[in-house]
């Protein structure tokens, strides 16, 4: 009887659902996925495939994209629109509306073309078995390190280096292929972007 009542029974024992296939919290929840982004920054496999599963990381990863390439643009131009000679409020707050709307939308193309090439190569040429927006949205969630390019000097390779190694960990868990050939197609392709960037800036 002891021995009985020490020990479930695996019928009656409760069914243990894996954290990637639970249904996300209901309504506006901002503060569940800041948490799913910051797991997934730091490689958390479940998070990844939790939200890979999850409809509504899109627009999460969306905005949080958004605010990210914001704070891009204000710390690294703001105080140049506010100091430049002739400067007034009109000015300033005209420049700063359009600035952010080309940072958040010229950020926000360059994302998806990163991540639309780094799915298509791991589809056709290594038979990937994820989806598209399956990659997109644990992408998205992690792309806000890339507010480390403001940092002077080292900033902008830093941030690729990072968001190259956030999109490797993408591509293993939901294309299903192996770390090294996700890390040759992360690093691959930020390294275009970033060769890009510097020839752009000249």
């Amino acid at each position: 009887m002891e021995y009985a009542g020490g020990h479930e029974c695996a019928a009656d024992a409760p069914l243990r659902v894996p954290e990637e296939m639970q249904a996300p919290p209901d309504g506006i929840c901002p503060g569940y996925y800041l948490r799913m982004a910051l797991r997934i920054v730091g490689w958390d496999g479940a998070a990844i495939r939790r939200t890979a599963n999850d409809p509504d990381a899109l627009a999460y990863g969306a905005v949080f994209s958004a605010v990210a390439a914001a704070i891009i643009f204000l710390v690294t131009a703001l105080h140049k629109m506010v100091t430049r000679e002739g400067a007034t409020g009109g000015t300033i707050f005209w420049g700063v509306l359009i600035g952010l709307l080309f940072v958040c939308i010229y950020s926000g193309v360059a994302a998806i073309l990163q991540i639309l090439a780094a799915h298509f190569i791991a589809r056709t040429l290594l038979g990937g078995a994820g989806t598209l927006f399956g990659v997109m949205r644990p992408a998205l969630l992690g792309w806000f390190v890339n507010c480390l390019t403001p940092i002077p000097v080292v900033g902008l390779p830093a941030a690729t280096m990072v968001w190259a190694a956030v999109l490797m960990r993408v591509l293993e868990e939901v294309d299903s292929i192996s770390r090294l050939q996700a890390f040759l197609i992360a690093a691959g392709i930020n390294g275009v972007f970033l060769a890009l960037v510097y020839l752009l800036a000249r």
